[in-house]
């Protein structure tokens, strides 16, 4: 059963915090409900992201897409796919707090709360990971993009938007520079378009970047069926 994390830890508490207060005090852009402001920002997502894949929304037809670390944002809420899986290790807390944003479009919203550095989903199964906001966010973000190269199929591409400089914090221990990150992402991925100098998502950061990747093929590790078929039959003897 998924758990409700230490809401005494300063990681924890400064990113549930965030949504919370929005939700109270700062929901002015667009009016109405903090769910409508959710969808709203889910539709500017959705808009932004096939600008940066050179894509209609038509393309999203029988597409599988992931959403990493999609907070309580409805980040999918929008989009029209047909397969649409948000992964975030709060996302049990969010669902207690009622926090969750009913779909608009597409297929039903899969939440799974869990880490992004090791996901429960096959290879090859994504068209499109969407990475937002979320890879300052964590301790370790080389495993979450090895597990996104693990994920997209061959035809794939991930779509990453994340801050650059200021200081770490509890919620956001990883800081990066444009060079660190291009860096980090070619390790999987060759790097199509890369745009910087945009408003940081979080205060404290100097900027944020988006940048589209596209997979570096690469062969999983096969299993050798005879081999197990043997072992199997010298069990039966």
């Amino acid at each position: 059963m998924p758990q409700i994390p230490d809401l005494t830890d300063p990681r924890y508490l400064d990113e549930v915090g965030w949504f919370l207060y929005h939700e109270k005090y700062e929901r002015d852009r667009f009016g109405g409900s903090y769910d409508a402001e959710r969808l709203a920002y889910s539709r500017l997502l959705l808009d932004e992201v096939v600008g940066y894949l050179g894509r209609d929304t038509n393309w999203f037809q029988g597409k599988t897409v992931v959403s990493i670390g999609c907070g309580c944002t409805g980040d999918l809420a929008a989009f029209p796919a047909s397969v649409k899986i948000a992964i975030d290790p709060l996302l049990y807390l969010y669902q207690r707090l009622k926090m969750l944003v009913a779909d608009e479009a597409g297929g039903r919203t899969l939440y799974l709360s869990l880490s992004a550095e090791s996901l429960p989903l096959l290879d090859d199964c994504a068209d499109l990971v969407i990475c937002r906001n979320a890879l300052d966010h964590m301790p370790d973000p080389g495993a979450a993009l090895k597990e996104i190269w693990r994920i997209l199929n061959d035809d794939g591409a991930a779509f990453i938007s994340v801050d650059t400089g200021g200081d770490p914090t509890p919620d956001e221990p990883t800081v990066f520079s444009i060079d660190s990150l291009r860096a980090l992402v070619r390790e999987h991925f060759d790097v199509t378009t890369l745009t910087d100098n945009h408003p940081p998502h979080s205060v404290g950061r100097l900027g944020s970047l988006r940048l589209v990747a596209r997979k570096i093929p690469g062969g999983s590790a096969m299993l050798d069926k005879a081999q197990i078929l043997r072992a199997y039959e010298a069990r039966l003897a």
